[in-house]
């Protein structure tokens, strides 16, 4: 479905374990965007630049701010570049390259490379909000699917080497790897054209929603609190990324 042809929802922001009740596809059209074809014709130079890692000669270094839900701990691994426009400038100066296709994609707020290890499995989990695209492009599939697949709402897919994956995160969704070997793809995010003017804003709130999250595997307690009191803390987290993320680059953090 096109983005054109879909009513507008409300920007919504998951700040506990809330279910996604709206109409947007489970999976998406790579032919309607322009930027992801042209990703595509690109993805031979992230495979080159990324070669150590796919090849195991160089492990990944990780920081998972927040990990989703995993068959095992060590199922799943994630390298940042941007985590909803927060940038790890550690990625960015290792990989330059990739940092540069993924940096020109129009509205993007997130992008990693994330590794998961043969028969391992990300359960089925939601993402913070309903304003992004989530996107993956297969760099090393040790296997077709079903082997290795994603799951989104009641639909299927696997993936292919140099080809992009789009589907909403907002709904529940899973990915599996049955095989031998481990699968790398590159997933990064971009606002959908109804939300892009907020651009700012959306990394600002889903950043505030992964804060609570981060606090609530640390104090398991606070996800009983009542919801008004959870959106206070929210609207606390927001305002402080909102203004950090504009300066970010003076800083320097990783």
């Amino acid at each position: 479905m096109n983005q054109a042809t879909v009513k507008i929802e409300p920007a919504e922001y998951f700040l506990k374990e809330e279910t996604y009740i709206g109409n947007h596809d489970y999976f998406y059209n790579t032919e309607e965007y322009p930027a992801i074809k042209e990703l595509e014709s690109n993805s031979h130079i992230i495979m080159e630049e990324l070669m150590p890692l796919l090849s195991g000669v160089e492990e990944m270094k990780v920081k998972n701010f927040n990990p989703p839900y995993l068959s095992s701990p060590n199922a799943w691994k994630n390298l940042y570049f941007y985590n909803f426009g927060w940038q790890n400038h550690e990625t960015c100066d290792r990989f330059p390259k990739t940092h540069a296709l993924l940096k020109a994609i129009p509205n993007m707020t997130f992008g990693g490379i994330t590794v998961l290890e043969p028969h391992s499995r990300v359960l089925p989990h939601n993402g913070e909000t309903n304003t992004i695209i989530r996107c993956h492009l297969g760099l090393k599939i040790p296997a077709p699917y079903p082997v290795c697949g994603i799951k989104v709402g009641n639909e299927e897919r696997g993936w292919e080497e140099g080809k992009v994956v789009m589907f909403s995160d907002a709904h529940y969704h899973t990915v599996w790897n049955d095989s031998d070997k481990r699968r790398f793809i590159i997933v990064f995010d971009i606002v959908r054209n109804e939300y892009a003017d907020q651009k700012h804003l959306v990394c600002a709130n889903v950043l505030g929603a992964l804060s609570l999250k981060f606090f609530y595997a640390k104090m398991p307690a606070l996800k009983k609190l009542p919801l008004p009191i959870i959106q206070t803390v929210h609207l606390f987290l927001k305002s402080l990324w909102y203004v950090y993320l504009p300066l970010q680059n003076r800083f320097r953090l990783p």
